[in-house]
């Protein structure tokens, strides 16, 4: 006994489990356990423990127990993170509640019986604590004053390199120089992710010509295009589907088509087949954003939540001064990614959410899908009362993951295999939402606007990635898709625009294109010249691209049309792939580096197109 009141024999067991514990999370983030990175992770998970032993210097194992639960509770929620999202979370990441709620739901997807290590420590000093809470004083010795000193000196020499460095990619930074330090780092500046200082630049400033030419492609002025006008004056119907993914447009599984009413919009549209998501970590909002206003996301964190309020160039607005009328429909709270914000900031005049839309037919996170076209319906008949041109901005909910549907709601008959995996409830939420835009398009019909509108359908990122798709789900993907389901088949999502009487027959349209170039095809088809800067250009014309992704690929990554390139991450090496078969190929590095370069000038030219709708100089009243 008197050598378990020893306070060296504590001080060691304190740092053996801290240690003990930092090494899994390191392996299960970074699949990494080298001495340095063990030293750069342990040393500012292990200072709390030492200022309590100089704070408290009669008994500090309650304040120990409190301390190791909160660290245990922490890495495990990065943790569970990472392997849903396949992204090292930054702190932004973790305060966002909605994005917590998403987790919990797919808990039985992420947990493993290995995450108890977590918790070891924390029931060690519980026992500790029982067993010796009668025991003299522990006083703290000297040596720990000097151990507290030690470490704020390496703690300090680490963050100063962590902050002479760019953080291109937080997990392969926090791999280097700990996961605490990096967000550190990341809480000082916010704007780390750049490598050059973005300056802001006037709209006389901004040379459109030289982005086209940029991207490889010989600039046409807008209403040169062969699509300018085709839908001059149609109403506009924009359905945001959640978690939609392209390889589930035209695909059956047991001899059922899972979006037959999607289908069925074909014959008379043009499928863009080669459309990436480029979300950052506002998720569903950043979908939003690229689609109203050609630029891309902060990434790091959701662009939303930057906005000033000034009103800025978007889609929206542009309809606005078109004589539309906007509306925007979301069964969830508008203060949720600060939509309350954003909204006013795109132009919308109305935005309907749960405050309007009845919380009925609850599945998953709100109303389904089809009360949500059920009340979209009867706007758009006060509308068409009004004679009204219009702009519907539709964005569904119930394929959200974890994809759990109620038996009355399943449409597919799917073999016994795949019942209650999470690729089979997925493929049975998409045919539920496939079932309400069908319902929709038929309201269309009946209201006598179909031949008078576009309607567009496009997915706002992926639903099918990380911990929750087990071996058995990947190779239900293999044997549906007839290859290994890709980096390529996860980020590629659907973007349809039908125009009933103009589109006469399914067109496949090849051209690679994101997000950000949804509105210029958009406002081009509609005959709206666009005279502000975008990031954007027409996929009707253009066919060459270059593309990335903030967030969900490490920096410096892009996409063009011959390869796609993934950088450097905490857990792979380099990886460059023929983008049409998704084959490795040798890299080539002047190549890479061209179009790594030509890639970041397209990110701080966004980035400085930003600037007056972020920065506080221009914040409205």
């Amino acid at each position: 006994m008197k050598m378990m009141k020893s306070p060296l024999l504590l001080t060691a067991i304190t740092i053996a489990i801290v240690i003990a514990k930092v090494c899994y999370f390191r392996y299960e983030l970074f699949n990494d356990l080298s001495l340095i990175g063990l030293l750069s992770e342990s040393i500012l998970w292990l200072l709390p423990y030492f200022f309590i032993f100089l704070l408290f210097k009669k008994n500090p194992i309650p304040f120990m127990i409190v301390i190791s639960l909160l660290s245990s509770v922490l890495m495990l929620m990065i943790t569970w993170y990472e392997r849903y999202f396949l992204i090292v979370p930054s702190y932004f990441d973790l305060s966002q509640t909605g994005q917590a709620s998403s987790i919990v739901e797919i808990l039985p997807y992420l947990y493993a019986f290995s995450d108890v290590i977590f918790f070891i420590d924390t029931l060690i000093l519980i026992v500790a604590f029982v067993v010796f809470r009668k025991s003299e004083t522990l006083s703290v010795p000297r040596v720990n004053i000097v151990m507290v000193s030690v470490l704020l000196l390496v703690t300090i020499i680490i963050q100063s390199n962590a902050f002479n460095n760019t953080i291109y990619d937080v997990s392969a930074t926090s791999k280097e120089y700990g996961y605490l330090n990096t967000q550190i780092t990341q809480m000082m500046n916010r704007n780390m992710s750049q490598n050059i200082t973005v300056t802001q630049m006037g709209e006389n400033d901004f040379d459109y010509e030289n982005l086209i030419e940029l991207k490889n492609n010989e600039y046409v002025p807008d209403i040169e295009h062969t699509s300018f006008g085709l839908a001059k004056d149609r109403h506009l119907f924009v359905i945001q589907v959640e978690s939609l993914q392209e390889f589930v447009v035209g695909q059956e599984i047991n001899n059922q088509e899972i979006t037959p009413n999607i289908n069925k919009l074909l014959g008379e549209s043009t499928e863009f087949t080669n459309v990436f998501q480029q979300i950052g970590a506002g998720n569903t909002s950043d979908s939003e954003w690229l689609l109203h206003t050609s630029l891309y996301p902060k990434g790091m964190e959701a662009t939303v939540n930057f906005l000033n309020g000034k009103p800025m160039p978007s889609m929206v607005n542009y309809l606005n001064r078109a004589d539309y009328r906007s509306m925007t429909f979301h069964a969830d709270e508008i203060e949720y990614w600060n939509r309350d914000v954003l909204y006013p900031v795109l132009g919308f005049q109305k935005a309907f959410t749960e405050n309007e839309i009845p919380n009925e037919d609850v599945i998953g996170f709100g109303p389904s899908d089809s009360v949500l076209f059920d009340f979209v319906t009867e706007q758009v008949k006060e509308k068409v009362k009004a004679d009204e041109r219009m702009y519907a901005n539709i964005m569904t909910l119930t394929s959200h993951t974890p994809f759990e549907m109620p038996k009355k709601d399943e449409f597919l008959n799917l073999p016994k295999k795949y019942e209650d995996t999470y690729v089979g409830n997925y493929l049975q939420s998409v045919r539920y939402t496939d079932e309400q835009i069908g319902r929709f398009v038929q309201n269309l019909k009946d209201l006598g606007i179909y031949d008078e509108s576009v309607i567009v359908v496009f997915g706002d990122h992926s639903g099918l990635h990380g911990r929750p798709m087990t071996p058995k789900d990947n190779e239900f993907m293999g044997s549906l898709l007839g290859h290994q389901y890709s980096l390529k088949d996860r980020f590629t999502i659907p973007f349809i625009v039908t125009v009933p009487g103009v589109f006469k027959n399914h067109t496949i349209n090849t051209n690679l294109g994101g997000q950000v170039d949804m509105m210029p095809t958009l406002l081009n088809l509609l005959g709206i010249e666009i005279k502000t800067p975008i990031m954007g250009q027409n996929l009707f014309h253009y066919k060459n691209n270059l593309l990335t992704m903030r967030y969900y690929l490490p920096g410096g990554s892009f996409i063009n049309n011959e390869n796609f390139y993934i950088a450097e991450n905490a857990r792979f090496p380099k990886r460059f792939y023929n983008l049409e078969d998704m084959k490795r190929t040798d890299l080539d590095l002047p190549y890479i580096l061209q179009n790594t370069e030509d890639m970041q000038e397209l990110l701080n030219l966004s980035d400085s197109l930003l600037i007056p709708y972020t920065s506080e100089d221009n914040q409205t009243d």
